[in-house]
């Protein structure tokens, strides 16, 4: 079964330095610990440590090789989207990666495809990324459930979504940054536990009620996460729509239809799951992806789809068949 992965993660090698004209204090680095691992740095202070698969092709490639993967989307870490930066510093950071991006596509073009990333929290110069995206090859755009607190849903992003429209480039969105963080009591970690899917979910509800679809036909919408906590809640947001006048004047299809017209990746870890999405969102409708290149608790694409009892028709569409769709293979 051929295997496209349709989210998977690099940072770079390095970063450039801080542009003279720019101010921006949390501007990061990488510093090299040894020939396989080097760290980020923000504002002085280490982010994470991170090994040179994320970076290098070859390595990156034999990876491939061992999980059966044909052909790997890649897209920027959330953490390098940089909406919390100062709009020039995130257009100078965003720009590098995406010509970052674009350069591990062209040494392996069989391998890999790319996403970009774009300084959203400025609508207009994020529009204009869009074309620089589009020139460099790359097939979409890597953006957050929100821009500091601002619903991607928000009209005043509408003209950023129009003109993915129009270049024919998907948008796939991962949750970041969840609000109520403070009420989620444990380790660290917990937020991108439990806050996360919320943030995926509350992003695929706000562009449902605002009917993004209706306004722009043929954009192509993807969410990380199989959607987040959406499918936990769409019969409940479909009996609702159905009880309460206000909600069918605000939009005249059912949201358990609407959910079936955007695309949702398989990174749920767990094949009942994702046997409930396929049943609720359409095997056409869901894409395979790793969230790699770190193995971390999600089973193999083939073994996950298998595990889910799916038929053999729907494990193509969802292995490969729908993704070679989006990116235009």
């Amino acid at each position: 079964m051929k295997v496209i992965d349709f989210h998977s993660h690099i940072v770079p090698s390095r970063f450039p330095d801080r542009p003279p004209a720019v101010a921006e204090p949390n501007w990061p680095s990488m510093e090299r610990l040894d020939d396989t691992h080097s760290r980020m740095m923000i504002a002085g202070r280490q982010f994470r440590v991170f090994e040179s698969f994320y970076w290098n092709v070859a390595e990156r490639i034999e990876r491939l090789d061992e999980s059966g993967i044909a052909l790997q989307v890649i897209s920027p870490l959330p953490e390098l989207l940089s909406y919390w930066l100062a709009a020039d510093a995130a257009e100078a950071l965003t720009d590098f990666m995406n010509q970052f991006v674009a350069d591990m596509v062209r040494a392996a073009p069989q391998r890999f495809a790319g996403m970009g990333s774009v300084a959203l929290q400025e609508p207009a110069r994020a529009v204009r990324q869009l074309g620089q995206v589009k020139k460099l090859g790359l097939r979409g755009v890597h953006i957050g459930s929100h821009v500091n607190g601002q619903s991607i849903a928000d009209a005043a992003f509408l003209p950023f979504f129009e003109a993915a429209e129009a270049l024919d480039l998907f948008v796939f969105v991962h949750g970041i940054k969840p609000g109520g963080a403070a009420l989620m009591l444990g380790p660290p970690l917990m937020p991108a536990v439990a806050g996360v899917p919320q943030e995926s979910a509350v992003a695929i509800s706000s562009f449902i009620m605002t009917d993004i679809l209706g306004r722009l036909p043929r954009l192509k919408l993807v969410f990380a996460h199989g959607g987040g906590t959406l499918g936990a809640f769409i019969d409940r947001f479909n009996a609702v729509w159905k009880e309460f006048e206000p909600m069918r004047r605000a939009l005249k299809l059912p949201p358990e239809e609407y959910v079936r017209r955007f695309y949702y990746d398989t990174v749920v870890f767990g094949p009942d799951y994702l046997a409930y999405l396929v049943k609720k969102f359409g095997a056409t409708q869901l894409i395979a992806g790793t969230d790699g290149p770190v193995d971390f608790g999600q089973p193999l694409v083939k073994n996950l789809l298998a595990a889910a009892g799916l038929s053999a028709p729907d494990q193509e569409r969802i292995a490969h068949l729908n993704a070679a769709s989006l990116l235009g293979l």
